[in-house]
């Protein structure tokens, strides 16, 4: 019987850290990355519980020069998953008005083209009918956004940019076999989703994981680019 395995991209704590979890109790290999400067003591209690199926590495997404030491280390791998989780809420301001050029470069730099980036340079590593996940945001959704407050433009705008270039490079593979999904979680109750606390969320990550994991294994030999959330619903673009 084929041993599954995943590759998740920003895995030292919420979401990320939940989604490890998850995939080791259902049997599947897990490689899971963390900042380098990351609290790894969940991570670590994680690989002492599964130390045959859990292997770890230091990756920013936003420096290019940690890209090729993951390729090194990964290049006898393949993977049925690549989840690209890594993100940032930004500034609590969220203001295009108010942003600096160093805050614009962060989001975008991280919620954005650093994942897209890394994600093309790990398509080698992705099985022929393996699935490539992006944390994406129903905030991300254009035609989804009638709120007539909480602009959120920053976030808006990097989530959209990472939907778009992961359409890019979903129709530069899509005479494969290979499937492409921007996965909306919910409004999860993590240190991103409350804001520390200051905010309070919707479900929490159990909930979250459960849904995400349910339609990752539905829809993941589709084929197809899909934007969808954590309870099978369609978002539009």
């Amino acid at each position: 019987m084929k041993q599954h395995s995943i590759l998740i991209v920003g895995a030292d704590k919420g979401l990320g850290l939940g989604l490890v979890e998850a995939y080791l109790q259902r049997g599947w290999h897990v490689f899971a990355t963390h900042l380098p400067t990351a609290e790894l003591a969940s991570l670590n209690a994680l690989s002492a519980a599964y130390p045959d199926r859990l292997a770890t590495g230091a990756l920013d997404v936003t420096e290019a020069s940690h890209i090729a030491p993951l390729i090194a280390r990964l290049a006898e791998s393949r993977f049925d998953i690549i989840f690209m989780v890594a993100g940032i809420y930004g500034p609590l301001h969220q203001s295009v008005m108010q942003a600096t050029d160093a805050e614009f470069r962060q989001i975008m730099m991280t919620n954005a083209f650093g994942p897209a980036r890394l994600a093309r340079h790990l398509l080698s590593l992705l099985e022929p009918e393996g699935a490539l996940v992006f944390m994406s945001s129903h905030r991300a959704s254009i035609a989804g956004y009638t709120e007539p407050v909480a602009a959120l433009e920053l976030y808006r705008a990097s989530k959209a940019a990472l939907n778009m270039l992961a359409r890019c490079l979903y129709m530069d593979i899509r005479q494969g076999n290979q499937t492409v999904i921007s996965l909306h979680p919910g409004w999860v109750d993590t240190s991103m989703g409350t804001l520390d606390g200051a905010v309070e969320a919707e479900i929490d990550v159990g909930t979250s994981v459960k849904g995400m994991l349910n339609v990752i294994e539905q829809h993941r030999h589709d084929k197809k680019h899909l934007f969808i959330d954590y309870e099978n619903r369609v978002w539009p673009w």
